[in-house]
């Protein structure tokens, strides 16, 4: 029997997960975790895509590992930081530590050059000499329920000397970012930063924006609730769901449907089955649940007496599918 040394220059893997977790657990997912916990013990920092890369993974199989390693409780994420076991008593606090790293995260995602630096000294200067970016940084800190520190200071003057977003717009990017939840500087950051590039930047587009990501999560959190998953959805998934409702134009309801016929037809929830439905409900322009009733029921009636009328060749042969012939198919390939 072989004796094991552990050397220098070496990763403290849990023993829970080498021996509750791994044994059962998809090969990819345990490659992304030991890559993952090497990063978080050299003190590195890299993308979601950066590490499919680094694997020669897909982006995709990422992010599905760090679900799936979240919900077995071997990691956990929050504010952009990926955490491994329990955080010990002397770490520093995240949003400090978000704070320090936000310069550098922004010089990376910004668009159009470096960010400028300015001294925090010649920056409160300003401020001081400015009553509107006085009074900004004042109701800054209300919003987000803590004293500004020289990096908020420095990163909210950005926000009006390098982005060009008035008073107004930035102290809406700080309310939209705290609805959700998020108050560290450096995911604050990356919200002004996708608002620029997406030409967000007057009080108008800022309220048409937060409506539509307002009805969207909306959206998002009545499927999650329809198909009783209590998880957020994966990137698949959320494709899935964005063609349905922003391409096909197909409302919850019409979903809903699509998931009923799914369920008894399968007898689980496949997304690849209800697209096929939803899909041929919109080549053939239904986006009602009554008009897509009165199709399923007449494609049953004509399924079981053998029949097909020359109404459904003919839109066959426009349309290119036929229903049945797609449920058959789908039936066969995800059980039911």
């Amino acid at each position: 029997m072989a004796e094991y040394i552990c050397g220098f220059n070496t990763v403290g893997v849990p023993s829970d997960f080498i021996e509750r977790v791994m044994p059962k657990l998809n090969g990819t997912f345990v490659k992304v975790y030991l890559f993952a916990l090497n990063l978080a013990s050299r003190g590195k920092n890299m993308s979601d895509l950066e590490i499919a890369e680094a694997l020669d993974l897909l982006e995709s199989d990422v992010v599905k590992a760090f679900d799936a390693l979240e919900e077995r409780g071997c990691l956990r994420r929050t504010d952009g930081f990926v955490i491994f076991g329990a955080a010990p008593a002397d770490m520093p606090d995240l949003t400090e530590r978000a704070e320090e790293s936000a310069a550098a995260d922004a010089e990376e995602e910004a668009a159009g050059g470096e960010r400028e630096k300015k001294s925090a000294e010649s920056i409160k200067s300003i401020i001081e000499g400015n009553r509107t970016l006085a009074e900004l940084c004042q109701l800054a800190q209300q919003t987000l329920g803590r004293t500004l520190s020289d990096s908020d200071i420095e990163t909210l003057y950005w926000f009006y000397d390098g982005l060009g977003f008035s008073p107004e717009v930035i102290l809406m990017i700080l309310e939209y970012c705290v609805s959700k939840d998020k108050r560290s500087m450096k995911y604050i950051e990356k919200v002004a930063i996708g608002w620029h590039e997406n030409g967000v930047t007057t009080i108008d587009a800022a309220e048409k924006y937060m409506n539509e990501m307002q009805e969207k999560n909306s959206f998002s959190g009545n499927m999650r609730r329809l198909f009783g998953i209590d998880r957020p959805f994966s990137k698949t998934e959320e494709t899935y769901l964005k063609t349905w409702r922003d391409s096909y134009g197909m409302s919850g309801d019409m979903i809903a449907l699509a998931y009923e016929y799914c369920i008894i037809n399968t007898g689980k929830l496949s997304f690849p089955y209800m697209n096929s439905i939803v899909e041929n409900w919109f080549k053939k322009d239904i986006f009602t649940v009554p008009d897509a009733e009165k199709e399923h029921a007449a494609h049953k009636a004509g399924t079981y007496s053998g029949e097909e009328t020359e109404e459904s060749e003919t839109r066959r042969g426009e349309k290119g599918l036929n229903y049945d012939k797609i449920e058959e198919i789908m039936r066969k390939k995800y059980g039911g």
